[in-house]
C-alpha cells in the first residue's frame, strides 16, 4: 500500500495562526500515519511416523465442525475477562477456525491409520462411523502479565447407520505463552491440538478394537 506523502507546514511570516496550524498538523499527521497491514495465521504441526494399529476399523466421515458465534470470525479473539470478547483488528485467521481445525483433525486421523479411510465426503457408499465436533473456544487469554492459549471443543463418534454415539471426549486446555505476540499464541494452540489429538487417536483405537471384538463374538 502506498503511503501518503506530506509536506511540512510552517507558520513563519505570513503563515497560518498557531491554533490553525496545530489543527492542520494534527490532520496531516493522521493522514500520514501508515495503515497497519493484516497478518494472517494458521494452526499447524508436524506429524511424525508412528506405530501402525494392529488392524484398521472401517471408514470414517468427519463432519465440518460447529463453532460458537463469538468465534465464528476470521479475527483472532482475545479476552481479559470471561464476560467480554475482544478481537484483533489486523491479526486474522487465514481461514475460518472451524475449517482450520476440521482439516487438521482429518489430517491427523488419516496419518494415524486407525481407519481404512478418513474423509468429509462418501458419495458412493455410507461410512461406518462419523465424527462430529463443536469448537467452544479458540482464543488468547490475558490474565494480568500472563498470556495463555485456550482451546476447548467437544468430539463425538457415532456409528453412521444407527446414529448411536459410541465415544465422546470433552477438551478444555490452556497453555501459557511466554512471548507476548499472537504468533506465539497460535503456536501454543497448535501444540495443544496436537497433544489432544494424540490422546484421541489412542482412545479411538481402544474403542474401535473393543467394538470389533464384540462384533466378532456376536
Amino acid at each position: 500500500m502506498k503511503e501518503i506523502s506530506c509536506k511540512r507546514v510552517t507558520s513563519r511570516r505570513g503563515g497560518l495562526p498557531p491554533y490553525t496550524l496545530a489543527l492542520v498538523l494534527l490532520l496531516l499527521g493522521g493522514a500520514c500515519s501508515p495503515v497497519p497491514e493484516n497478518h494472517y495465521f494458521t494452526m499447524a504441526y508436524s506429524l511424525l511416523p508412528g506405530q501402525p494399529p494392529a488392524r484398521r476399523s472401517g471408514t470414517l466421515r468427519v463432519r465440518p465442525f460447529d463453532i460458537g458465534p463469538a468465534y465464528d470470525t476470521e479475527r483472532i479473539v482475545y479476552r481479559y475477562s470471561p464476560y467480554e470478547f475482544q478481537y484483533y483488528n489486523f491479526m486474522k485467521w487465514a481461514t475460518k477456525p472451524q475449517k482450520m481445525i476440521t482439516d487438521l483433525v482429518v489430517r491427523h486421523l488419516r496419518h494415524s491409520r486407525v481407519f481404512d479411510r478418513v474423509g468429509s465426503d462418501f458419495p458412493d457408499e455410507a461410512p461406518d462411523y462419523e465424527l462430529s465436533g463443536e469448537i467452544l473456544a479458540i482464543e488468547e487469554l490475558d490474565s494480568g502479565d500472563e498470556w495463555y492459549a485456550h482451546l476447548a471443543l467437544n468430539l463425538h463418534l457415532t456409528r453412521y447407520r444407527s446414529e448411536r454415539v459410541i465415544w465422546s471426549r470433552g477438551i478444555d486446555v490452556k497453555k501459557r505463552v511466554y512471548n507476548k505476540a499472537p504468533v506465539y499464541v497460535v503456536k501454543a494452540l497448535s501444540e495443544l491440538l496436537e497433544e489432544q489429538m494424540q490422546l484421541v487417536v489412542k482412545q479411538l483405537a481402544g474403542v474401535l478394537g473393543k467394538a470389533g471384538e464384540e462384533g466378532r463374538r456376536s
